[in-house]
């Protein structure tokens, strides 16, 4: 059965979403490979460059806070795990940090990262789908906050 497409949530988080798209081919790196560490540093720092450059040339707004939506655009049909390409996705995010993007990638400024399995293209692709959050977005509501104890350490 082939795997459902899904667009990444931008609108229903909040009222903006911004998009870069690393360019085509750029050499990424998975979860699974265990480079000498000279080549993961040029590869981190070239993804790092390439989101930083980008996210400038887009001009997108500073945000305090913000949802990043990780989507892999794999270059062939083979079954894959998008999250696999979380050291890429990390490298990208910094690149947003060095651009201004965000004051930091902690965890009061980026609320969330999701990853997605986008269509496929010539050469493997990542996009990265940022969308800034208003602070009354991360507070609950007091009638949508637990009352019972949960089960969840948490």
């Amino acid at each position: 059965m082939a795997a459902e497409v899904f667009t990444p949530p931008c609108r229903t988080i909040g009222p903006a979403c911004f998009t870069i798209e690393l360019p085509p081919g750029l050499v990424l790196l998975t979860a699974n490979e265990r480079p000498h560490w000279s080549r993961r540093a040029a590869v981190t720092g070239g993804i790092r460059v390439a989101a930083a450059t980008l996210a400038r040339a887009a001009r997108i707004p500073p945000a305090e806070q913000a949802w990043i939506t990780v989507v892999l655009h794999p270059h062939n049909r083979r079954r894959l795990d998008p999250h696999n390409w979380g050291p890429s996705a990390k490298a990208g995010i910094d690149g947003l940090v060095d651009a201004g993007i965000l004051p930091d990638d902690d965890f009061t400024h980026l609320l969330a990262v999701t990853f997605l399995l986008g269509q496929a293209r010539p050469a493997r692709q990542i996009a990265l789908h940022i969308t800034p959050v208003s602070a009354h977005h991360t507070e609950p509501t007091p009638s949508r906050t637990r009352k019972a104890s949960s089960p969840c350490p948490a």
